[in-house]
């Protein structure tokens, strides 16, 4: 079955904005209905502007959507549907980890591992998780 030219840009458009590892990361912290920018930061330990610019990618390849709250920005993922295509991604690099191609060397991982935390975030989710926590 032949596809039109225009979604075919679109499937591009979406694997060009989520080609980046951060990125990837960033979408793995979206799966719980969202994350704030101070929380995405925390746990990937990487500077807001840093985080910001991978959002903005994200953003305008329609995958993520802003829920402003006062003074603070939700993100959550526009269609849930992106998780099936992050977990396909996800088995086949696990497949491909156990079982590399014939005549293909074995990759080692390097530099992808998921920073340590700088601190307790302090985000609106995580300070409300830590009040529940403290409740029991």
């Amino acid at each position: 079955m032949t596809r039109p030219n225009a979604l075919i840009q679109d499937a591009a458009r979406i694997a060009r904005a989520i080609s980046h590892p951060v990125r990837l990361q960033i979408l793995q912290e979206l799966r719980d209905g969202g994350a704030y920018v101070m929380h995405l930061t925390t746990v990937l330990g990487r500077p807001q502007a840093n985080i910001s610019q991978h959002l903005m990618v994200l953003r305008e390849a329609g995958l993520v959507i802003p829920i402003r709250e006062g003074m603070t920005v939700l993100y959550q993922i526009r269609d849930p549907e992106l998780f099936t295509v992050l977990d396909s991604l996800l088995a086949l690099a696990e497949k491909r980890a156990r079982e590399p191609l014939a005549g293909e060397p074995l990759v080692e991982e390097h530099g992808g591992e998921r920073r340590r935390r700088r601190g307790k975030c302090r985000c609106p989710r995580c300070r409300q998780r830590a009040r529940l926590a403290n409740e029991v």
